[in-house]
């Protein structure tokens, strides 16, 4: 049962790192024109039998296949060429298809971020810009964080701050390079005490800050957008998940990931994109070798405006 527990926590940790890496998004080198809207909504699964315990990675026999599903809901605003916020609130849905268990589901973490591009200059045929990020989360109603592994989240509260840049050739091809900080404030469980490195006799558990990044090559343009990534995350503190011992909110979390995603837009509906991407962990620890996919659709549209000339700003 202990092994039970140590393998299904690792993704949902996992799934409050990374974002989905397709369409309009806070952290890629894309930004929305003045008054322009981008409304949303994407399916996203991911899978794992296996998990790193420590650096060791282990089987998972005792649950079979785990299984998250997320339903991604977004709204993205340009309050000017420079400047655009976003909103969203994933609804979480965790099971597996072994073992006695009884998943969990629900609306996660509000999230909102603004993002400002401070350089945007084009010369012989290169347009680059360097943008930056801030946002916040917290959890959109009480779910329990420590029931882990079918918790849909970790229940605490954040703070973002990220850097962007993004170069773009006039022929299509584009890079982006991003990092970005996690602040976590620490979380109240329902226990008194907890094992980490040592005894606390507490319910206020410590969640560790998290370093992530992102690099990008692809291409771009009116019909299509498509380009392959690499990503990491690493919590700044923590512990090893420790031999037959549960895991929990707090274990040092770090991992890698590469994947692929594209768009189509939708040439008979003015602003509609079709979106999907597919993700795999490459290495890690405390975390699941999981895979991933998302199918998603986002339209963008300027209520404000009586004509609509607009597009997105490259």
């Amino acid at each position: 049962m202990k092994l039970y527990y140590k393998m299904v926590v690792l993704f949902v940790f996992a799934l409050t790192i990374f974002k989905p890496a397709n369409a309009q998004t806070a952290d890629d080198g894309f930004t929305m024109q003045k008054g322009q809207i981008c409304l949303a909504a994407g399916y996203k699964q991911t899978t794992w039998t296996n998990y790193w315990e420590g650096e060791k990675l282990r089987d998972n026999k005792n649950i079979g296949q785990f299984t998250s599903k997320a339903v991604m809901p977004m709204v993205a605003y340009g309050i000017t060429n420079k400047l655009n916020v976003f909103a969203s609130l994933p609804y979480i849905s965790n099971s597996s298809n072994a073992g006695n268990m009884t998943g969990k589901k629900g609306f996660q973490d509000i999230s909102v971020e603004a993002k400002y591009a401070a350089i945007d200059v084009t010369k012989k045929g290169l347009h680059f810009k360097l943008l930056g990020t801030v946002g916040f989360s917290l959890p959109s109603n009480n779910y329990v964080p420590d029931f882990l592994p079918y918790s849909i989240g970790i229940g605490s509260k954040t703070a973002v701050a990220r850097l962007i840049a993004h170069a773009h050739y006039k022929d299509g091809w584009f890079a982006t390079v991003q990092t970005g900080f996690i602040a976590r404030r620490n979380i109240t469980v329902e226990r008194i005490t907890y094992y980490t490195d040592r005894q606390y006799y507490s319910s206020d558990m410590r969640i560790p800050n998290v370093w992530d990044g992102s690099v990008k090559l692809g291409y771009d343009n009116k019909y299509f957008r498509a380009y392959t990534y690499y990503g990491f995350s690493s919590a700044t503190s923590g512990t090893d998940i420790r031999l037959n011992d549960m895991p929990y909110p707090g274990n040092n979390m770090q991992m890698q990931s590469a994947g692929i995603s594209g768009l189509v837009w939708v040439q008979a509906i003015k602003g509609l994109s079709v979106n999907a991407m597919y993700d795999a962990v490459l290495a890690g620890r405390n975390v699941g070798k999981a895979t991933s996919w998302s199918v998603g659709l986002q339209y963008f549209f300027e209520p404000f405006k009586k004509k609509n000339n607009a597009t997105i700003k490259k």
